[in-house]
Parts: structure tokens; C-alpha cells; sequence
């Protein structure tokens, strides 16, 4: 009994001590939140290196060509040849969609060869990771009428004309249509056609492309190619 009455007298003073602080839970700080780190920064992509062979312009056989008479109805005189390949470009014949153009398909005025390479040049500059462009049909080496074999042309006849493939979208470097091309990339190169100053821009029915009414037109069989007319800067073509 005396060790009972001890022990009833001694647990309202343990409650009144533990009373009369602060308990653990209470006396430990607040957790504080912690602000979330940021996202790593996306790697960029990576960017094609141009083989060596594509790192200079190829040499070219440059002459006063001249264009006669008009697109349709025409000739070419003192033709120049656009090399097979150079930076941002490969030229390929329409006639079997293979690599290189044919020999007797891609000869144009000296300006229309220097538009074509300029536009290689720029594309491999501001899309470095893309493929690269097709270049396809000029004109003969004389101009004059384009008649097959197995693709020909109504115009095409003096060395303002030239062809170039859509871009795919799977990086490809081959035939391309409605289905498998990239409507932006596509797009950015008929801009640039556009700036470089075409006076014509051929885009087929089934593409969804646009540039200004009169210069960018939509025409049946080029929804696997653009055409593109540059003026003669001597103004003896049209």
C-alpha cells in the first residue's frame, strides 16, 4: 500500500513536467520546402558535319550563256553545266529517280546555275542535319525542246528552268511525294526560291505550300517536285 500511494503521488507531477515544455513534435522545426530544381536543358541536336567533298564549291565551266527566246519555245546558247553535286545539293535524272542527273538534262544559263548553288549553299547552312537537296531536270545543252525519254517537258527550253525534289520527311535522299514529304521544310525552300528571286514557282494540287499569288502557282504533276523559273538577267529569255 505505501509503495501504491508513492507512485499515485508521483504521476501528476511527471504529467505536470511534460506539460509544461514543449513536446518533441512541437519543439522540432517546421519542414521547409525545398523549391524544385530545374529541368535539365534538352540536348541539341546534333548537326550533320558536310562530308569533305561538299565543303567547297566544285569547280565549273563558266561562260556568257545567253537564253533565247521563252521557256516554252526556246534555245540556249554557251550552256553551263551544273556540277553532279556540290554543298547542300545532289542533282538526280527524273527518268529512273536515281542519282546523278543526266548528262544531257542539266545544263542551264550561267545565272540559273549560280541560283541552284546558292540555294544548296544555303540550305546546308541553315539545315545542316537535313539531306540534302534534288536537283533535277534544266534544260539540254542547246535548249530547245525537252521531249523524254520517259519524262519530258513543255518548257524547260532555255535555261531558266529547273526542278527540284520536296524534302522528306524521313531524311531520305530519294523520291518523295504528297505522302512522305515535310510540309515545313518544303516550305522554307519555296520561301527562299522565292526570296532568291524566281519569278515562278510550280507546286502540285495536293501540297499544302503557299507563297505569293502569281509567282508561287499551283500546276498538275508537281506534287513530287517544285519548278522553278528565275528571269534572264540579260533579257534576251523571258
Amino acid at each position: 500500500m505505501t509503495l501504491l500511494a508513492l507512485v499515485a503521488a508521483l504521476v501528476p507531477v511527471a504529467a505536470l513536467q511534460e506539460g509544461s515544455g514543449p513536446s518533441v513534435a512541437q519543439a522540432a522545426p517546421a519542414p521547409v520546402a525545398r523549391p524544385a530544381a530545374p529541368a535539365p536543358e534538352p540536348a541539341p541536336r546534333p548537326r550533320r558535319e558536310a562530308p569533305a567533298s561538299r565543303a567547297a564549291r566544285p569547280a565549273v565551266e563558266w561562260r556568257e550563256s545567253l537564253a533565247l527566246g521563252t521557256p516554252n519555245a526556246g534555245a540556249l546558247h554557251n550552256a553551263v553545266r551544273l556540277p553532279a553535286e556540290g554543298p547542300g545539293y545532289y542533282t538526280y535524272d527524273p527518268a529512273t529517280q536515281r542519282p546523278p542527273g543526266g548528262a544531257e538534262r542539266t545544263w542551264g544559263t550561267a545565272a540559273l546555275v549560280r541560283q541552284v548553288m546558292d540555294l544548296g549553299v544555303w540550305w546546308e547552312a541553315t539545315h545542316p542535319e537535313q539531306p540534302r537537296l534534288g536537283v533535277g531536270d534544266l534544260s539540254r545543252p542547246g535548249g530547245g525542246p525537252f521531249t523524254g525519254p520517259v519524262v519530258g517537258h513543255a518548257s524547260h527550253q532555255n535555261g531558266l528552268d529547273v526542278d527540284i525534289r520536296l524534302v522528306r520527311r524521313d531524311g531520305a535522299e530519294s523520291s518523295v511525294d504528297a505522302a512522305t514529304y515535310d510540309r515545313e521544310l518544303t516550305q522554307a525552300v519555296v520561301d527562299r526560291l522565292v526570296a532568291q528571286g524566281a519569278s515562278l514557282v510550280l507546286i502540285g494540287p495536293r501540297l499544302d505550300l503557299h507563297g505569293p499569288a502569281g509567282v508561287v502557282v499551283r500546276w498538275p504533276n508537281h506534287d513530287d517536285h517544285l519548278h522553278a523559273r528565275f528571269p534572264d538577267p540579260d533579257g534576251t529569255g523571258n
